[in-house]
């Protein structure tokens, strides 16, 4: 007895056929028999879930840009037939709907630009403090002229000095801070007393954050308290960096350190370092606030001296 039958057309026996198994939804093209055993069969079953997501997320990717495209050319094509009909057929539907296709660009950068100008108009208006309001609090006498302590140290971020430029430099080269230069004493200085901020807290939070510059995301950020990353009124340009403020240099970083901290605190009661801290650096970020302020605070009181 033949083990089958034989084919009528063509007289040979038919072959098994190698179809690949049925696939389930959008799952890749990938076999079925998985080996055996936990870890190797856990590892292919790992590998078709990626797999499968990598296309499932190609695939929204791709069918949003069709989408997207689909819009813009169904606007396009609209605004060509109208040209065409209120030119009375003298431009043909090709040339109109290139000229959709050009208002539908111009009017794309037209909103991008006017959002970019209202943003801006945003950052320099609200609630943008006006420099009147800082003038009334900078200090006369030797402590502005001669960049020199003037007060005995606080626990209270505002005020004048506790620590002349020439420490600020001395502290800088100690940590061997890439801000270790005269000019950027200066700056840290008389940015205190602009916003009415003992420079020393400034130096504090600077040392202790990132060792004044030399360790953590300070590197790459020119930060001196390592500030997150918000739309703000900030006198100064910044970036994002993995989620922190990235400035054009240390003394952009520093006015902004010092315009946070009189906005945010000074301006709103909240004045003693043990107080800022655990709003500057809270517990719900793996900080500990109270160590924060102790280590500053014993920082202050150190160059005060």
């Amino acid at each position: 007895m033949p083990l089958a039958r034989s084919n009528k057309n063509t007289g040979t026996l038919p072959t098994a056929t190698s179809t690949p198994p049925s696939r389930v939804g959008f799952l890749p093209d990938t076999p079925r028999a998985w080996p055996r055993g936990r870890l190797d069969e856990m590892t292919y079953i790992l590998g078709d879930l990626g797999l499968s997501i990598a296309r499932f997320v190609t695939w929204s990717v791709a069918a949003l840009a069709r989408l997207i495209f689909a819009v813009l050319h169904l606007v396009a094509r609209g605004v060509g037939t109208l040209i065409g009909k209120v030119s009375g057929d003298r431009v043909k539907q090709r040339a109109g709907e290139i000229i959709g296709w050009v208002l539908v660009v111009i009017i794309i950068v037209a909103t991008l630009s006017s959002l970019s100008v209202t943003r801006d108009w945003f950052a320099a208006h609200w609630p943008h403090p006006s420099a009147q309001t800082y003038r009334t609090l900078i200090p006369s006498g030797p402590c502005q002229q001669m960049r020199a302590a003037c007060v005995t140290p606080t626990r209270s971020l505002a005020g004048a000095p506790s620590i002349s430029a020439a420490t600020i430099l001395s502290v800088l080269q100690s940590y061997h801070s890439p801000a270790a230069n005269q000019t950027f004493a200066n700056q840290l200085y008389d940015l205190g007393l602009h916003y009415n901020v003992n420079p020393a807290y400034a130096l504090g939070f600077f040392a202790f954050e990132s060792q004044c510059g030399t360790s953590g995301i300070a590197t790459h950020t020119h930060s001196l308290g390592n500030v997150r990353y918000t739309q703000s009124a900030s006198p100064v340009s910044y970036g994002n960096y993995n989620g922190y403020r990235q400035y054009a240099s240390w003394r952009d970083g520093a006015e902004d350190w010092y315009w946070v901290i009189r906005t945010f605190y000074l301006n709103k009661g909240v004045s003693d370092i043990f107080q800022v801290t655990p709003i500057y650096a809270p517990s719900t970020d793996n900080n500990d606030p109270q160590l924060y302020a102790q280590t500053v605070y014993q920082l202050v009181q150190q160059w005060g001296q």
